[in-house]
């Protein structure tokens, strides 16, 4: 088993290390920075690009009660009914609008049923 071990022996004080002394560089040599990649950023990266939308999904006109499936038929269906799609912003004023209008006109047929009541009880 030393024998073994003799002939695994490494270092200064093996065989093989006398007798390539010589050619072993005993220059420090520096060492060499890792390559750094930088991402290429395209020419193109400040243009803009096209922009594909999909198709409408099939919705239930409020107005005429018809499935409506997809753009041409949804212009179609505005320009049959008059119809048109509302500005921004202009949702918030219609809902504001619309329930004022809604109470103005509430309170309209209130006022109208008490005067028939008031008139056929000939108060």
């Amino acid at each position: 088993m030393s024998e073994h071990k003799d002939k695994l022996k490494t270092g200064p004080s093996s065989k093989a290390y006398k007798d390539n002394y010589s050619l072993i560089d005993w220059q420090i040599k520096p060492k060499r920075p890792k390559r750094i990649v930088k991402p290429h950023e395209s020419k193109r990266a400040n243009f803009a690009t096209p922009y594909i939308s999909g198709d409408y999904e099939a919705y239930e006109c409020p107005v005429t009660g018809k499935m409506i499936e997809g753009r041409v038929a949804h212009r179609e269906n505005l320009k049959q009914t008059g119809c048109r799609l509302l500005e921004r912003g202009e949702f918030e004023d219609a809902k504001k609008n619309g329930e004022r209008y809604r109470n103005e006109k509430l309170d309209a047929a209130i006022d109208k049923s008490v005067d028939e009541i008031a008139h056929t009880l000939d108060i």
